[in-house]
């Protein structure tokens, strides 16, 4: 395992990925052809610590909830638009709250 230095993240092979999650190799290879990872360097098939923390979450909904591979990756899904919509809600909240502040200035 290294780190890229223009990335400033760690950068690991297949095996190294497969042996830092605890699951077996064709686990992995069904997660990569969900599309649920990817290669981050795929000329030289390397993963990088955004990839770990995917199959990381991936293995434990497959361990929590007895998920399918195929149910893992739709709920990796809704768990990104949750967090995306949660996201658009803060920051209409802090966009409500300026108007607010502006408009209480004007009085």
């Amino acid at each position: 395992m290294k780190h890229s230095p223009e990335l400033t993240d760690i950068i690991m092979s297949f095996d190294e990925l497969v042996s830092a999650c605890g699951q077996e190799p064709q686990w992995v290879i069904a997660l990569i052809e969900e599309s649920i990872i990817e290669y981050d360097i795929p000329e030289s098939q390397q993963f990088s610590g955004y990839q770990l923390t995917t199959v990381r979450r991936a293995s434990r909904l497959s361990r929590d909830f007895e998920a399918s591979v195929p149910a893992i990756g739709l709920i990796l899904e809704l768990l990104e638009e949750v967090e995306q919509l949660r996201q658009y809600k803060r920051q209409w909240d802090n966009d409500k709250t300026m108007i607010e502040i502006e408009v209480n200035s004007l009085k």
